[in-house]
């Protein structure tokens, strides 16, 4: 990815609005009963620890390349992504409290994944509406935010993209 001083202001200012969006919802989110428990019973890596049976999923699948380019945009440097000290379990930000990361240097995937579990304690604390919201706003900034990488990329060299330059 070309370093700040060549990438377009408006992928700098969605980068950094995804920053502080992935850290509201995440905020709004709040102590939930639903994670603590659901991985029970589920075999290795998801059940693991007892919470985050959605964590259980491989690192690489989680940061997309449009994750990686944003957080590097909005600041996110390598030392901010410290692993637990504790057994790997699935992605290699989970440990047996929860995520290792800041919220605004998680995946937007998942920042915004919502099992029904969830979702149905979000309906009964009558926080659903607000947490779709800016579930939906999360999505359109970085979908946004990867379409301008998108035509980024394509504007350069072929044989840059095939140096793996960016």
């Amino acid at each position: 990815m070309p370093e700040r001083a060549s990438t377009a202001p408006e992928m700098i200012a969605l980068a950094r609005e995804l920053r502080e969006l992935r850290a509201e919802l995440v905020s709004t989110l709040g102590a939930v009963r639903s994670c603590s428990g659901c991985a029970i019973g589920h075999p290795e890596p998801f059940g693991h620890w007892p919470g985050g049976h959605c964590c259980g999923g491989r690192t690489e699948d989680l940061f997309t390349d449009d994750d990686l380019a944003a957080l590097k945009l909005s600041g996110t440097t390598p030392s901010q992504f410290r692993a637990p000290s504790s057994d790997f379990a699935g992605c290699a930000f989970r440990g047996p409290s929860g995520c290792s990361l800041d919220p605004g240097d998680r995946p937007n995937l998942c920042v915004r994944f919502i099992c029904r579990t969830l979702e149905v304690e979000l309906r009964e604390r009558g926080d659903l509406r607000e947490v779709r919201q800016l579930e939906r706003r999360l999505e359109q900034v970085f979908e946004r935010f990867s379409a301008l990488r998108s035509a980024e990329l394509e504007a350069l060299p072929e044989e840059w993209r095939e140096l793996g330059a960016v």
